[in-house]
């Protein structure tokens, strides 16, 4: 079995036809790569300011959240929303105006403003809501309110950033509704993904699925973010959040995450889920008992660990998934899971050995554009088909 970015090559039929997801995809990893490495130079220890004025930290963050989180929502639900709905697909040139209000969004966050690319950031939130909303209305499907909802609170955190009102209740804002969509995509994908890779490889496997749980998962989790988002440091806040973690960690047991060792992505797929729970415990600690723990480690298992690897697994399902090829092998989209893999962990290294913070730091940070290199040599036949 072929085992390169040469086996995502699709037939001619394909190539007239782009998919949403294809735009998208490509300037989040371009976008990615050149957000960690403006940061990289801070990592290894050379003060700099970003292009706009702003600190390195607060460029790398909002790179993350603002820049490449909403292009990849875009892509990923402009293509699965007509399947989910039943509704017709976005015209091309609805993709077109919308990746031009991305690239507006960060050419002005890049060299004008700051605050400007945060709310024309804003802008694309609302407008892919919006465009959300008219489908999941026009197909009564009550099923996807919750994303509606969760794409309106993320718009409203990245507005409070934009306006730079009570920002750290606005990241707080921003990362919980983020997190809670990787919750209910994750909730749809990984299992369905584990039961069609075991088919296909000949295996029956049947998955579980108690809806008492489901629920009981998603309210705690709920609560707990609610609480995280007002009283970040009260003590019912750490108690919901060890909750969570034990709920999540029981839901995503349900999916037989051990069937899907041989296939990366679907392998991906469930560490990505797992670094969902591993943050709530963490944040846990951090709440219970600050001295053991900072708030950081747990931010960082959520936003590289949980983001980072579930944009990679979730971007490289859609791109097989619509190549015809959905379990194929492939040694850069591998490689690119376990550098992501590896950057998480050294990331949460840095506040456990803090006398080895800027090896660490600097490890992580070139490790995250490694994998998001790595993901773009992978698929790039799907993302550039002239290629």
């Amino acid at each position: 079995m072929a085992t390169d970015g040469s086996v995502l090559a699709f037939d001619a039929k394909q190539k007239q036809t782009s998919a949403p997801f294809q735009p998208f995809f490509l300037i989040a990893g371009l976008d990615a790569i050149v957000g960690a490495a403006a940061w990289l130079p801070s990592a290894f220890g050379i003060q700099a300011m970003g292009p706009t004025g702003i600190s390195p930290g607060d460029w790398h963050r909002d790179v993350l959240l603002f820049g490449m989180v909403p292009a990849i929502l875009t892509g990923f639900l402009l293509t699965a929303l007509p399947r989910w709905t039943g509704c017709r697909a976005v015209s091309p040139l609805t993709t077109r105006l919308l990746v031009a209000l991305w690239l507006c969004s960060r050419g002005t966050f890049l060299f004008l403003s700051h605050s400007a690319g945060l709310a024309l950031s804003a802008l694309l939130v609302l407008t892919l809501l919006l465009i959300a909303a008219g489908r999941v209305i026009a197909s009564r499907d009550r099923r996807n309110l919750k994303i509606l909802f969760l794409l309106l609170v993320f718009c409203g955190g990245n507005m409070l950033a934009a306006a730079s009102y009570q920002v750290e209740f606005a990241l707080r804002l921003a990362l919980a509704s983020i997190i809670g969509l990787v919750m209910i995509i994750g909730g749809r994908v990984v299992p369905a993904l584990t039961a069609a890779y075991v088919e296909s490889a000949g295996g029956r496997i049947f998955i579980d699925r108690s809806v008492v749980l489901e629920y009981a998962a998603a309210v705690v989790a709920a609560c707990a973010f609610g609480l995280w988002v007002v009283a970040p440091q009260a003590q019912l806040t750490g108690l919901a959040c060890a909750l969570a973690a034990c709920s999540q960690a029981t839901r995503a047991a349900q999916w037989n995450g051990w069937r899907s060792v041989a296939s990366s992505t679907v392998l991906a797929l469930h560490i990505g889920y797992g670094w969902i729970f591993v943050g709530f415990g963490l944040l846990a600690i951090h709440i219970l008992a600050p001295e053991c723990l900072g708030q950081a480690v747990a931010i960082h298992a959520w936003t590289i660990g949980a983001i980072g690897t579930m944009a990679l697994a979730i971007m490289a399902s859609m791109i097989r998934k619509h190549s015809r090829r959905a379990f194929v092998s492939s040694v850069p989209a591998t490689g690119a899971f376990v550098a992501m893999t590896i950057c998480c962990l050294s990331r949460l290294l840095v506040d456990m050995l803090p006398s080895y913070g800027a090896l660490l730091t600097s490890l992580s940070s070139t490790l995250w554009v490694v994998a998001f290199g790595l993901f773009l040599v992978a698929f790039r036949r799907m993302l550039i088909p002239q290629i």
